[in-house]
């Protein structure tokens, strides 16, 4: 299984990746993995607007995850404002 770790600022998630998900499976996970984390300190509204590529480059939501991305990548999560 394919895991993929997403940050949100300083803060890391990984996610285990299913076969055959979009990008936009993984920003739901990942952002429901950090709003988990965030309620422990409090309740925080999160959303996120993209994910990018380590080098910068923005994902599409409705690719194949793993046509975009290997196990063990990383991935930065955008946050709206």
């Amino acid at each position: 299984m394919m895991k993929v770790t997403v940050t949100f600022g300083q803060t890391g998630v990984v996610v285990p990746c299913k076969e055959g998900w979009t990008v936009r499976d993984l920003i739901q996970q990942a952002t429901q993995r950090y709003r988990k984390l965030l309620e422990q300190e409090g309740d925080f509204l999160v959303r996120t607007h993209h994910v990018e590529y380590c080098d910068g480059g923005i994902l599409d939501p409705d690719d194949i995850l793993s046509d975009l991305v290997e196990d063990k990548d990383k991935a930065h999560s955008q946050l709206y404002a």
